[in-house]
């Protein structure tokens, strides 16, 4: 389904920019498999700052302007994504990998399975191979941001994911980039809390739950993460 180009891990360390420039550098990454430049890119990074990130459509509620002042005051300032879903925050407790691949495809809904399913069981594996149990993709009720391919610890949101998917300048392949947010770090208290702040300004009565989601550290609070991310790396470069 798609052609994977060898390429070395240790050119992939954990990059560190703002959320900013890292939701650009996925759009970057995606882009170079648009024009033909690459047939293949990953991408890890955590944020050095902070920030809610949504949908673009939230800007049009009623009671965005007042949200957004609200949260900039707390340090919290808004961005946008061009994937749906809820409101979801980014910061130093987090960190994104993004996969990008020129594929080629059937029907929609077999290949929004099979990206998911790219880039969820290669990360279910890396948990396995660090100790962790009872790693599987699925819905988490209550989370933020839910979705049918979660990476999940017993049932708990670790991983968000989502997926964007292009034409390839001049053919019929396709570009996909599928990208998973691990809360890495603090307590998942403290993100759902901000999120559900966000909610109630908006007057939305939609809240989420700290008991659907858990941070890496909560499972392996040992983990050097920086050395084990590579592993995970290497398991979406070679996945078939």
């Amino acid at each position: 389904m798609s052609v994977v180009p060898a390429i070395d891990e240790a050119s992939l360390p954990l990059q560190r920019p703002t959320v900013g420039d890292g939701l650009a550098a996925e759009e970057a990454l995606l882009e170079s498999i648009c024009q033909g430049e690459s047939e293949f890119g990953l991408l890890a990074w955590s944020p050095t700052d902070r920030a809610l990130v949504m949908p673009r459509r939230h800007e049009r509620l009623e009671g965005f302007p007042a949200a957004r002042r609200a949260l900039r005051e707390r340090g919290w300032p808004i961005l946008f994504r061009s994937t749906g879903g809820t409101p979801v925050p980014q910061s130093p407790a987090v960190v994104n990998v993004a996969l990008a691949l020129r594929c080629r495809v059937g029907s929609s809904a077999a290949h929004l399975e099979w990206g998911y399913r790219r880039l969820g069981d290669p990360w279910c594996d890396w948990l396995a191979s660090l100790g962790v149990q009872d790693a599987d993709l699925g819905s988490a009720p209550g989370a933020y941001c839910d979705g049918r391919f979660n990476v999940r610890i017993k049932g708990r949101k670790l991983v968000g994911t989502a997926q964007r998917w292009r034409r390839v300048r001049g053919c019929r392949d396709m570009a996909m980039l599928v990208h998973g947010a691990m809360q890495v770090g603090e307590t998942p208290e403290t993100l759902v809390e901000l999120v559900n702040a966000f909610q109630a300004a908006i007057d939305d009565p939609q809240r989420f739950l700290a008991a659907s989601h858990v941070a890496l550290i909560q499972a392996l609070p040992d983990l050097d993460l920086e050395a084990a991310l590579p592993a995970l790396l290497e398991r979406l470069e070679v996945a078939s």
